[in-house]
């Protein structure tokens, strides 16, 4: 005899930080029967690890500033750019009224924001989405188990599985992309911590740009952004290359890979959107909705902020407001389309090398 799936309320795809905000708020809100379903380790290297002042309040609605006060990340004084000319410019986190933000120790982060929904009453459960078909009112979810695969039902599924937005792409919610780079980057380990400011560095190069920053525990991470494509085969050539910037370079003199011989890592980072974030029992969130270029660093800021307009629109729903997905729809278009529109101005304020591939394809799009 089969036996019938479970049945959840809530069913959350991703246990990132865009998961995380929505189960936190979700809970908050005082709607139970939420799980969070992570696909797999979570204590690897990732990119992402700046979260700017503006983000702390969020962070402080949905009540983590303990956790990551106690969590030691670095006091970010604030950002240095090498961009549209060859003098730096300084934007100084005192100017902001909440300060310069955190340079994160993302794997501890991200553990306090586990923590912090577990602690909310969250379940969590490991297991690698693959397939979403709807089913009744709502959804039956198949999933990959670590001894065997399973399958739940969900009354509600948000997809916060980042850009393979894999519950969706079950749905055949197609994606409509502006743009994509290929973030070539590597984490290193710093002979002299302390002579590396707390600071975010840019640097823009005739096929690119490049960014720094410094993290705790002795270390930063470094990467490029380039046009897709092989470039680095080993890491010699992408240390050979960050030398030769002129403000990346004097930052990490010194510094040395995790794994000296490993090329750097890539990650594709597209400019990207659903044709549609929210449906009939279901709805997305933070990367898995909409990806915007790492140049805004704006990636941990909307998936703090979408989780919990998420929650929000859930919890209008439920009292019945038959508008309220349609609003976080609305919302999540709006600030895309804010995104894309900044992101533009910051291609075109590069004009250094029109003629470089890189710039032109960019300058291009800018003025479209």
């Amino acid at each position: 005899m089969s036996v019938a799936p479970e049945r959840v309320g809530v069913a959350i795809i991703g246990a990132g930080p865009a998961g995380c905000a929505t189960a936190i708020a979700l809970a908050r809100r005082c709607i139970g029967d939420v799980t969070l379903f992570e696909a797999g380790a979570t204590d690897g290297p990732r990119i992402g690890e700046t979260i700017p002042g503006a983000a702390l309040p969020l962070l402080s609605r949905l009540g983590l500033m303990e956790r990551c006060t106690a969590r030691g990340h670095l006091l970010s004084l604030g950002a240095t750019a090498v961009w549209g000319k060859a003098a730096p410019h300084h934007n100084d986190g005192f100017a902001n009224p909440f300060g310069g933000g955190w340079h994160l120790d993302r794997a501890g982060f991200d553990a306090d924001l586990r923590a912090e929904a577990m602690a909310c009453g969250v379940r969590l459960h490991p297991g690698r989405l693959r397939a979403m078909t709807p089913e009744g009112t709502g959804h039956r979810l198949r999933f990959d188990g670590a001894d065997e695969p399973f399958e739940v039902t969900a009354t509600l599924v948000v997809d916060a599985s980042g850009v393979r937005a894999a519950a969706l792409r079950s749905l055949k919610v197609a994606r409509n992309a502006v743009d994509a780079l290929a973030f070539h980057w590597s984490v290193l380990t710093l002979a002299e911590p302390e002579a590396m400011p707390a600071r975010t560095f840019l640097e823009s190069v005739p096929d690119g740009w490049w960014y720094a920053s410094r993290i705790p525990g002795g270390r930063a991470v470094v990467g490029l952004a380039a046009d897709p494509g092989a470039r680095f085969t080993d890491g010699a050539a992408f240390r050979a290359a960050i030398a030769a910037t002129h403000l990346i370079g004097p930052q990490i003199a010194r510094g040395r890979p995790l794994d000296e011989q490993a090329p750097p890592r890539i990650a594709i980072a597209p400019t990207a959107i659903l044709s549609a974030v929210a449906g009939p029992g279901w709805l997305a969130v933070g990367d898995a909705a909409a990806c915007l270029d790492p140049l805004l660093s704006q990636g941990l800021t909307r998936a703090l902020e979408e989780g919990i307009t998420a929650a929000d629109a859930i919890a209008g729903a439920q009292m019945g407001d038959e508008g309220a997905f349609n609003a976080y729809q609305d919302r999540i278009f709006a600030r895309f389309t804010a995104g894309v529109r900044l992101r533009a101005g910051f291609y075109a304020g590069e004009t250094r090398w029109p003629d470089a591939p890189f710039w032109r394809r960019r300058q291009v799009q800018a003025a479209a």
